[in-house]
C-alpha cells in the first residue's frame, strides 16, 4: 500500500490535520505528512486540492481520491479501510455505529468552532480584553466538555464500570469518535491561561477520557511527534496571522494537554 499523503501547517500546532493522522496511525496505514506554509495554503497549486484553503487535505495514491475536510476524510479512511472494525462498530452494532456519528459531528460543529473562537478572543483579535467574547467563547467550551463529560458519566453508570476503567463515548471501546477530540484537547492550556480551569476537578470524567486516550501507543506517538515539530519547526502561521487586520501576534506557545 502506498502512503496517503496528509497535508499539515509548520509548525504543526494547528489540531485539525492530527484528527486525522491520530486515525491513520492507530489503524497502521502508512502516511505521508507533506508540509505546505500557511501564506500557500489560499493559492494554487493547493485550492485545487482544497477549495477552501483549509488544512487538511489528503491524497490517497491507492484509490485515487484528494479529500479535504477532517469529518469528510476521518469517515472515508473508516469507510475504506477499517474492515476489522478496530475504530468502529458493524451492522450487528447498527446504533452504536451511527451513533459515533453525531459525536464526530458534535466535535465538528461544536468543540472545534468553539475551541477556536475561545482561542482567538483570548489571544489572537487586535482588540485585546474583549472580555464579553472571552466569557462567552468560555462557557461554550464549558458546556460542551460538559456535554461529554455528563455522558462518559451516563455511560459508566449504564456498563458498571469502576472508577480506574476507562469508558468511551459510544460502546466499549476508543473509535474514531473519541479520537476526533484530541487535537483541540491539546490546546486547553492556552485557551485558559494560568488557572482558569481545572479540568480534573470541574469535569473529571472528561479529565480521564482524554489521559486514558492520550496513553495508547499510536496516538502517544503522534502527539508526541506533533510536540517535537512545534519544538523544532518554523511557525509559518504567525506571520499569515499577524498580517492580517484584525489580528494581534500569536500566544505564547504552551505544553500540550495530555502530552
Amino acid at each position: 500500500m502506498q502512503p496517503i499523503k496528509v497535508y499539515n501547517g509548520p509548525h504543526g500546532q494547528g489540531p485539525n490535520p492530527w484528527k486525522v493522522i491520530f486515525v491513520l496511525e492507530e489503524l497502521g496505514l502508512p502516511y505521508e505528512i507533506v508540509w505546505i506554509p500557511y501564506r500557500d495554503i489560499k493559492f494554487e497549486p493547493y485550492t485545487s486540492l482544497n477549495p477552501n484553503g483549509r488544512l487538511p487535505t489528503i491524497i490517497d495514491p491507492n484509490k485515487g481520491v484528494t479529500l479535504w475536510e477532517s469529518g469528510a476524510i476521518i469517515n472515508y479512511i473508516i469507510a475504506t479501510y477499517d474492515k476489522e472494525l478496530k475504530l468502529t462498530y458493524g451492522d450487528d452494532r447498527f446504533e452504536e455505529k451511527w451513533l459515533l456519528q453525531s459525536w464526530l459531528m458534535f466535535q465538528m460543529s461544536g468543540q472545534g468552532p468553539m475551541f477556536g473562537q475561545k482561542m482567538w478572543f483570548t489571544h489572537l483579535h487586535i482588540e485585546q480584553n474583549m472580555q464579553t467574547a472571552i466569557d462567552r467563547y468560555g462557557a461554550e467550551v464549558r458546556r460542551i466538555m460538559g456535554v461529554v463529560d455528563g455522558s462518559l458519566r451516563k455511560q459508566r453508570q449504564m456498563l458498571g464500570l469502576a472508577a480506574a476503567d476507562p469508558v468511551w463515548l459510544v460502546g466499549d471501546k476508543c473509535t474514531y469518535a473519541d479520537l476526533s477530540f484530541v487535537s483541540w484537547n491539546t490546546l486547553l492550556g492556552t485557551l485558559f491561561p494560568g488557572d482558569a480551569l481545572d479540568i480534573e476537578k470541574e469535569f473529571p470524567e472528561y479529565y480521564r477520557w482524554n489521559a486514558n486516550i492520550s496513553k495508547r501507543p499510536a496516538t502517544k506517538k503522534v502527539l508526541e511527534f506533533r510536540e517535537k515539530c512545534i519544538r523544532d519547526m518554523v511557525d509559518t502561521a504567525s506571520a499569515v496571522v499577524e498580517r492580517q487586520a484584525d489580528a494581534a501576534k500569536m500566544p505564547t506557545y504552551e505544553p500540550s494537554v495530555g502530552v
